[in-house]
């Protein structure tokens, strides 16, 4: 038996432990018939020759032993990690006993190169991982990498690319409303963004009105009246009652009368200037209805006309600007020599230091306002004055003239037809300090006073009202205003509602701004602008 011959130098009870008890997966499969001898022999011969085992006199002593268990089970323990499972066992078998994985043979003392087909299952098992999840991701894969230089993606779809055009406006709003937040409560009123006045607040009818680029048929004062000029009469509206009165009763239609080509209100709102193609300013007592005088001098239409205290000043057809002083009987003080062309613009500013005009010449002038400063004695005993500064920048007629009521030294002109731009200049420096084109003819400008905002209107071709904030020139709204081009324009007392006038001969009420007033004052009555949109025939 087994036992009894293989413990020859051994006793009989020991078992020697150099030799296992073999299991199926030993080499010798099966259990061995104590019955046969010679095959207990011939498996105790085999077992031996896998040992190394050297006689040192009567012992046995243990070198090394050179045999691996090849149990798939044990091999596959001592590959992996006891902490991290094994993640193609996880992916692939609900059970360990569905599928075998082949084990990594350790290399033979002959040299024979280990086994790969672990290395290679690992790869196979990726490969089907990687395409289940490009197939489920609506991913295509192939030979990417993470970082890869190859040519540029494709452009955005046009459902993306309005997805960016929101975004873009959002990020600019808040951008514009970042750039208005601050300390001036003007400041961030310019830069809200608002309803524009798209219906107007009133529309008064206005036959006869001149569709004329070169005149300035209205203006409205202090005392909250309107002056228009139609035809050969200049009317008076008063807004706070709606009433219409003609100067002077109308004149009389036997009489030939003069063509009315500017109206302008003394500062006091007391007196208007009436200015005729007959080259004559005409000076009218609007309370008592009488004319007060007539100043002749011009030789030609008189299409411009600004006041300043106890002065008015008026630009010629033939480019000549004179200074009358309503108080005396000889009232030309003052002739001012710079245009070559029409001067259809005229503008004191609020302190009266300067004044700004603009001609069909193209030019820009800029006159200081003081007495004696910039002027040249001729013999017939009126003194010339010289401009300050001139530009020609513009391409076009400049009749848009505009003072800032927030910084004196800010002036804004605009051009006509040919021009289409709008110049800010510093009257402190003399230079330009900014450019807005636009796509239109600019007829005028104001400045609002409540906020950091500009308004133009405009004529060919479009005849809109456009609002600006300034100083970034962004456009907060742009409207149809009237049918035909816009002429002429004027600012309310309050600063809050503005008029136009129109070759469609209509005068239009736009409110443009809100006071900066307590609520309860705004709650007082309907206001400078007399709120309705009825149509009012002034005559």
């Amino acid at each position: 038996m087994l036992a009894e011959t293989g413990s020859s130098n051994l006793p009989g009870d020991v078992t020697n432990p150099f030799i296992t008890k073999l299991t199926s997966s030993s080499p010798q499969k099966g259990r061995i018939s104590p019955s046969d001898p010679s095959s207990s022999i011939s498996s105790l011969r085999e077992g031996m020759g896998r040992m190394d085992i050297s006689h040192r006199g009567n012992s046995l002593d243990y070198i090394q032993s050179t045999m691996e268990r090849k149990d798939s089970k044990d091999s596959t323990r001592r590959e992996l990690d006891r902490f991290v499972p094994s993640r193609p066992s996880s992916i692939h078998h609900s059970s360990h006993s569905s599928t075998t994985l082949p084990t990594l043979a350790l290399a033979s003392s002959d040299g024979h190169t280990p086994d790969t087909s672990m290395d290679q299952s690992h790869s196979t098992i990726g490969d089907q991982t990687t395409s289940s999840l490009s197939a489920s991701l609506g991913i295509q894969t192939g030979n990417r990498r993470i970082l890869s230089f190859r040519s540029a993606p494709p452009k955005a779809s046009h459902a993306t690319s309005h997805l960016d055009a929101q975004r873009n406006y959002l990020l600019h709003s808040s951008a514009a409303a970042n750039r208005g937040t601050g300390s001036n409560a003007a400041g961030k009123e310019g830069t809200k963004k608002r309803a524009p006045p798209y219906v107007p607040e009133r529309v008064l009818d206005a036959p006869g009105f001149e569709d004329d680029y070169y005149l300035n048929l209205i203006d409205w004062s202090c005392a909250n009246r309107v002056a228009i000029g139609l035809g050969d009469t200049g009317y008076v509206w008063d807004a706070e009652t709606g009433n219409v009165n003609a100067l002077g009763g109308g004149n009389d239609p036997n009489e030939d009368a003069n063509q009315v080509t500017s109206v302008s209100w003394s500062n006091d709102g007391a007196y208007l200037a009436v200015g005729t193609d007959a080259g004559e300013v005409e000076i009218w007592d609007v309370e008592e209805g009488k004319k007060m005088r007539t100043m002749a001098g011009h030789s030609a239409r008189i299409p411009s006309m600004s006041w300043h205290g106890h002065v008015l000043s008026s630009g010629c057809r033939d480019g000549s600007i004179y200074h009358h002083d309503v108080r005396v009987a000889k009232h030309k003080v003052m002739e001012l020599v710079g245009h070559t062309a029409e001067v259809c613009g005229l503008t004191w500013r609020a302190d009266g230091q300067f004044l700004a005009s603009g001609g069909n010449d193209n030019v820009v002038n800029c006159w200081d306002g003081r007495v004696g400063a910039s002027v040249l004695q001729t013999g017939d005993g009126v003194p010339r004055g010289v401009a300050k500064w001139t530009k020609r920048n513009h391409t076009a007629a400049v009749k848009a003239l505009a003072w800032c009521p927030w910084q004196s030294s800010l002036l804004a002109s605009g051009g006509g037809t040919a021009d289409k731009h709008i110049h800010f200049w510093s009257t402190s420096t003399g230079t330009r300090t900014a450019s807005l084109p636009t796509s239109t003819q600019v007829t005028s400008l104001t400045f609002s006073p409540h906020s950091k905002e500009i308004l133009g209107t405009h004529g060919y071709p479009d005849n809109t009202l456009t609002l600006w904030s300034y100083p970034s020139l962004e456009k907060v709204w742009e409207v149809p205003a009237h049918d035909s081009r816009i002429i002429c324009s004027a600012l309310s007392p309050d600063g809050t509602t503005v008029c136009t006038g129109a070759g469609d001969e209509n005068l239009k009420f736009w409110k443009i701004w809100e006071a900066r007033v307590a609520k309860k004052d705004r709650d007082d009555g309907e206001g400078a602008s007399g709120r309705g949109k009825s149509a009012v025939r002034i005559r």
